[in-house]
């Protein structure tokens, strides 16, 4: 989770995904106000202008931590990652990332910021480390979860505050696509300059709805 001076980005949406996938996966997840007391102690410990929250929630209890993070100024560059992925349906932010750092360093070795992963269908799905949103013929969409993509917090923020949509992108759509943008829990929303060797041409456009993106989120405190 990104924090800013203190507050965490939209901390409840996190927990309500945290404590949805800790049933399903059976593990066992804390009371809200021992979990909030540990936020509150680590943050206050640890007072950064923009930090990187993580909590991991196991069978042997929770694993807090808070560090220093720097936001990327530059647009990513991204490419394809080349297997498909066989994942469907509703996913859960598991860790170790394994798989994924795999497709990061590939994705690095070649000079690129990250990957697109696409299913057995040969849709988008996701990139390694973010949920992406394309715009296609004026409209910025994003993938359906159906398609095997993690239900990211800051994917819910562009669709339900930002007006993205949601529909399936098969891969022969990408030759029509005119910005991009990454979005994960601590970048929000991060252009896209480049896929592959293809510089999308409405890069203008990627930069205002990242803004917008980015206005929306909320941050709480847990003091």
């Amino acid at each position: 989770m990104r924090t800013e001076d203190g507050k965490v980005a939209e901390l409840s949406r996190h927990m309500r995904r945290a404590a949805s996938s800790a049933k399903e996966l059976s593990i066992p997840f804390p009371d809200e106000d021992s979990l909030r007391n540990a936020i509150a102690e680590i943050l206050s410990r640890e007072r950064l202008s923009i930090g990187r929250l993580r909590i991991c929630f196991s069978t042997d209890g929770i694993d807090l931590s808070h560090s220093e993070y720097s936001d990327e100024s530059n647009p990513a560059r991204i490419t394809f990652h080349s297997t498909s992925s066989k994942l469907v349906g509703t996913q859960h932010k598991t860790f170790p990332y394994d798989s994924h750092f795999a497709i990061l360093d590939e994705a690095h070795l070649y000079g690129f910021d990250d990957a697109i992963t696409f299913n057995q269908s040969n849709e988008v799905a996701e990139t390694a480390i973010a949920n992406i949103s394309l715009l296609i013929e004026g409209k910025w969409i994003t993938p359906p979860i159906s398609a095997g993509v993690l239900p990211g917090v800051m994917r819910a923020i562009a669709i339900e505050r930002s007006d993205v949509l949601v529909a399936p992108i098969h891969i022969s759509d990408i030759s029509r696509c005119e910005a991009a943008l990454l979005l994960n829990s601590m970048k929000i929303a991060r252009p896209v300059s480049h896929i592959g060797d293809y510089q999308l041409p409405a890069m203008a456009q990627a930069v205002e709805k990242a803004s917008q993106i980015r206005e929306k989120v909320e941050y709480f405190s847990v003091s």
